[in-house]
């Protein structure tokens, strides 16, 4: 093809005729022109491509993490409210009335023994970080997909941060409580069973403890207090937590199967 258009301008400069070669030159510049552009846009439509199938890649791989998220902190939040809060209630009831009849004395050994217990708060944010590094970010449609995920990667960052500034609560409390209570194994070590921290493996435990003693010391009273609070107020974070995780997973497969519909 080359040599086929070199001929045809070679052959107009020997006739002579400049204004054909003229048009003739303008002609295969204009080619050239149109042939660079029509790669640009094959290369450009290319690599569109290949940014949606990476955007698509990573936000099944966000679904996926959430959706592991979701039942770690679905876990978390029934073991610190049905369990630790209400340790850390009974704690504070029996501390605050010494007329309280125990009930279950089991239940009020656990008590001694979770109630300042706060589970760490896990998480996977790998894909989240990826589409802000490369930023695909930006070809999320969805203004909401885009301003919940902003917010529960920021509710799980506050609730990290708010366990470690109440964590030298918590661990004050532990030491204190420790002097009011003792754990007596039933069984060997090696025959104990796995405890889910729901009380399943309490029955290998004996729990005794020393009611008269924990009464008198008052400056419990509002540590115990704080500790319910604390509880609560992870319950809190857990609870916004947990739902913007299932809003996001719904969004985010609406969004994929939306942009599947419009290849």
């Amino acid at each position: 093809m080359i040599a086929f258009y070199r001929k045809i301008r070679q052959r107009l400069m020997n006739e002579n005729k400049l204004s054909k070669y003229l048009l003739y030159a303008i002609g295969e510049i204009l080619l050239v022109v149109i042939g660079i552009l029509i790669a640009l846009q094959i290369n450009n439509w290319n690599e569109n491509k290949k940014e949606r199938f990476r955007s698509h890649t990573l936000l099944e791989n966000l679904v996926e993490e959430i959706k592991q998220d979701s039942i770690y902190f679905n876990n978390v939040y029934e073991v610190e409210k049905n369990t630790f809060l209400k340790s850390a209630e009974l704690l504070f009831d029996v501390h605050s009335n010494s007329n309280l009849e125990i009930r279950d004395e089991a239940e009020m050994g656990m008590a001694f023994r979770f109630a300042c217990f706060t589970p760490v708060i896990k998480f996977s944010d790998n894909a989240y970080k990826e589409l802000i590094s490369s930023d695909l970010l930006k070809r999320i449609k969805s203004d909401k997909l885009k301003r919940d995920l902003h917010e529960y990667y920021s509710q799980i960052n506050f609730l990290l941060l708010y366990s470690e500034q109440t964590h030298g609560i918590t661990n004050d409390l532990i030491d204190q409580l420790a002097n009011y209570y003792i754990v007596i194994p039933e069984k060997k070590s090696d025959d104990r069973e796995i405890s889910n921290f729901s009380g399943a493996g309490e029955g290998q435990f004996t729990t005794h403890y020393n009611l008269d003693s924990f009464r008198k010391n008052k400056s419990l009273n509002p540590k115990l207090y704080d500790m319910i609070d604390i509880h609560k107020d992870r319950l809190g974070g857990l609870k916004i937590i947990k739902t913007l995780g299932q809003r996001i997973q719904k969004e985010a497969k609406k969004e994929i199967n939306n942009e599947r519909r419009s290849e």
